[in-house]
């Protein structure tokens, strides 16, 4: 006898069900494509080709290339905010020492996710649409990464007129060293950074 349930049709996907998951493959594909080939050999064909989705079908969902791409920005920017808290939530939750939650900051900077943010950021440079479209995104990011930041006592504890300025110095030197690094890698060099970093949290001007 057939049981009843094997014998029930899969329930088909809904329109919406549909268009998401298209989305979601174009998003992807635009992240994969950036982080593997760069921003610029990124192009429409490069990404439907790694999404499974044919132009037309891009076009349906996104009227041009940067509509594509400033989506996957802020997906990228969301992916990011998830990851720091990823890598700093379990040292925040333990109240660690200040050079420990910097290890730990830094870790989150080196994700290959901020590789493709700083793609993106480098072509905003030289492109006004880029750079006039990304404004909204980069201030929600630099909002969320400090409010995320703030979550973590020795941070929070850091004196209120220069604290978003040194959360702010402390992750872009790991930015930029993350950036230079997928380049020119210099180990020998980060635990001297750190304390430099450290040292910025701990002069006089930040403890009073």
């Amino acid at each position: 006898m057939t049981d009843p349930a094997e014998a029930t049709p899969p329930r088909r996907r809904t329109q919406r069900e549909r268009r998401e998951a298209t989305v979601g493959k174009l998003v992807d594909a635009t992240i994969a494509a950036i982080s593997e080939v760069g921003y610029a050999r990124a192009s429409v064909q490069e990404i439907c080709k790694r999404a499974g989705v044919s132009h037309g079908g891009l076009f349906r969902h996104f009227e041009t290339r940067l509509d594509l791409v400033v989506t996957a920005a802020e997906e990228v920017g969301r992916r990011l905010i998830a990851n720091f808290w990823e890598q700093v939530g379990p040292v925040a939750e333990h109240e660690a020492g200040l050079h420990d939650v910097l290890r730990a900051i830094r870790a989150a900077s080196r994700s290959p996710l901020n590789l493709v943010w700083f793609e993106i950021l480098v072509a905003a440079r030289t492109d006004t649409a880029l750079r006039t479209r990304l404004g909204p995104t980069m201030d929600s990011f630099a909002k969320d990464i400090y409010l995320t930041a703030l979550r973590v006592p020795a941070i929070a504890a850091q004196p209120v007129e220069t604290r978003q300025a040194a959360v702010s110095a402390a992750l872009h030197m790991f930015d930029g060293e993350t950036f230079v690094n997928a380049v020119h890698p210099s180990p020998h060099l980060d635990d001297k950074r750190l304390e430099i970093v450290a040292a910025l949290y701990q002069t006089p001007a930040a403890r009073d």
